[in-house]
């Protein structure tokens, strides 16, 4: 199955005059969670999923572990993996202490290896619109009326294949309609779950169908 990509605008400084130019970007559909990692391997050989769920709860742990010890981790197949930091500005190593040194993020570099078996992946266009084609807050509305007329609640999933947004654009309007009452979360914040906020998406007396503009 190929993978399928968009086009995305390049960043550039406000009031620039320099040409739009757009880079390509693979669009994901959606995460392949650990229950399918575990269904996905069981396909291919005589273990569990029960045992490969165990087994990768373990390399989860353990990979935890060593670079909580400052190592650097190598799966084979994969890559490397290690923590990087983050402190305040300084000019001289003398102006901190340890105590001001703080975990960043992870970061990975993969295998030459995987690379190469990578290289010979196929891709077509998506069919959904993205960066490359904007949708307007208007036909959001009328999307997310559409789709409370038959289901009660919203997941971010649910909203990213309705627009045809990649996860971080599904993020970042889902907060916006947050902020504006249109949506409201009756979820947890890392699990959301949402329901349409009073007078909006057929819930209560305000039309659906208000623009953004009317609700600054």
């Amino acid at each position: 199955m190929p993978a399928q990509y968009d086009f995305y605008k390049n960043p550039s400084p406000k009031n620039s005059k320099r040409r739009i130019r757009y880079h390509a970007r693979v669009v994901p559909y959606g995460t392949t969670d650990t229950q399918t990692l575990a269904e996905l391997i069981h396909s291919r050989c005589t273990v569990t999923p029960a045992d490969v769920k165990a087994v990768l709860s373990s390399l989860c742990d353990t990979v935890v572990e060593e670079l909580s010890k400052g190592n650097r981790v190598y799966i084979e197949g994969l890559g490397y993996l290690q923590i990087t930091l983050q402190c305040p500005p300084i000019q001289s190593p003398k102006e901190i202490r340890s105590e001001s040194i703080h975990f960043k993020s992870v970061a990975f570099r993969p295998e030459a290896g995987l690379k190469k078996r990578l290289k010979n992946t196929r891709f077509e266009r998506s069919p959904y619109k993205n960066h490359s084609n904007e949708i307007s807050d208007t036909r959001i509305d009328e999307l997310l009326t559409s789709y409370f007329a038959v289901h009660p609640y919203l997941t971010r999933l649910d909203f990213q294949r309705l627009c045809g947004y990649t996860l971080s654009t599904a993020n970042r309007r889902l907060k916006v309609l947050r902020e504006k009452g249109k949506l409201i979360n009756i979820g947890a914040r890392l699990s959301p779950l949402y329901e349409a906020g009073e007078g909006w998406y057929g819930k209560g007396e305000k039309t659906s169908l208000d623009s953004y503009e009317n609700t600054v």
